[in-house]
């Protein structure tokens, strides 16, 4: 009696460990389930550019704005937020970033290196995963982790430059967050995107809930209203009005640029 108990456990234990097996996909099982589960690899491959509406919070100044945001392949971005009823834009045609910040000037002038060169990445429209292999990067199937408090796969990629970072897809086959180490060693900091709330929108789903976390604390979040694939963009939207400007400011339309006020009164989010 107590060999054939043993033998069963060690039956039971097998099959355990087989069934564990079969379920680990392989690198390129888990990129097939990632794209059937967004809209199909061909429509990701169509898809060239979006407009999104809704509201960004951010969370350290408890401030709600309207936004819209353009994007287009392969570079194009333009971001609009409205305060106290004057809109800041900020933009980058391929070439240069610049904006508009109204409380500062009425000018569109390019942006300083370090605040134009994290805007220019931002801009960058393709999905890693699914042209990885044409960009050269390397992308590895790391097991499984939590994410965000649901089991997800873990991928690493890295870029021709040497940047890293992770991708955790859950069980549906969707995005839950993606993350870039800000140094090497354990338990790095990191810069972190969480994506929520998929939609259909014309045949692909669409994160409608964006969270950005530098260093496990909220930065901003995003709550789409609606988002329209593949718009009709043209690429004056992202231009520089009149040419890159640079240097102090310059007087607009003959009259001198808006002082920067004192602080502003802050709009707590509604919940």
């Amino acid at each position: 009696m107590k060999r054939m108990l043993q033998t069963w456990l060690v039956l039971l234990a097998l099959g355990a460990a087989l069934l564990g097996q079969a379920k680990e996909p392989t690198l390129d099982e888990a990129l097939a389930g990632y794209y059937k589960a967004r809209g199909g690899l061909e429509k990701l491959q169509g898809l060239k550019g979006w407009k999104l509406t809704g509201t960004i919070v951010l969370t350290a100044q408890e401030l709600a704005m309207p936004l819209s945001m353009w994007q287009k392949f392969p570079d194009k971005l333009r971001v609009e937020t409205t305060f106290e009823g004057r809109t800041t834009v900020q933009a980058f045609d391929g070439r240069t970033a610049w904006w508009i910040v109204p409380l500062i000037s009425a000018q569109a002038r390019e942006m300083p290196p370090d605040q134009g060169l994290p805007f220019r990445r931002q801009a960058g429209f393709e999905d890693p995963l699914v042209v990885w292999k044409e960009k050269g990067y390397r992308l590895e199937l790391l097991g499984r982790e939590t994410a965000e408090g649901v089991p997800a796969l873990k991928l690493k990629l890295t870029t021709a430059d040497g940047s890293v970072i992770l991708f955790f897809i859950d069980d549906a086959g969707l995005l839950r967050k993606s993350a870039m180490p800000l140094a090497t060693g354990e338990n790095p900091p990191l810069l972190e995107v969480i994506y929520g709330d998929y939609r259909p929108v014309d045949g692909l789903q669409m994160p409608f809930a964006i969270e950005n976390r530098d260093n496990g604390r909220t930065q901003m979040t995003i709550a789409a209203e609606s988002i329209e694939i593949a718009p009709d963009l043209p690429d004056s939207l992202f231009a520089m009005p009149g040419g890159p400007a640079k240097g102090g400011d310059r007087k607009v339309g003959g009259q001198k640029p808006a002082a920067k006020p004192g602080t502003a009164k802050e709009r707590k989010p509604k919940k």
